[in-house]
């Protein structure tokens, strides 16, 4: 197993996470602007719905981030490992 390569790998996809986290939280907030802003009940309802979804999104890519960043741990472990 090339551990360096999965050191790299694993600290890239947590960063990757975290951004695409920052980009549903926004979208979150924007859905949440609109539902506020909504003509009738019905469509408010729908923003928020979407809003919601968003922000579980967002909740996912920050756990897949932990992770990423755990398999990266654990290559720098294995690369350079404490007496």
């Amino acid at each position: 197993m090339n551990w360096q390569e999965v050191l790299n790998s694993g600290r890239a996809e947590a960063e990757a996470h975290r951004q695409q986290a920052v980009l549903e939280r926004a979208s979150a907030a924007g859905y949440t602007r609109k539902a506020k802003t909504a003509a009738d009940t019905d469509s408010g309802l729908l923003w928020l719905m979407r809003a919601m979804q968003q922000r579980s999104a967002a909740v996912s890519s920050d756990a897949a981030s932990e992770i990423s960043d755990r398999i990266a741990d654990h290559a720098d472990r294995v690369l350079h490992p404490t007496p």
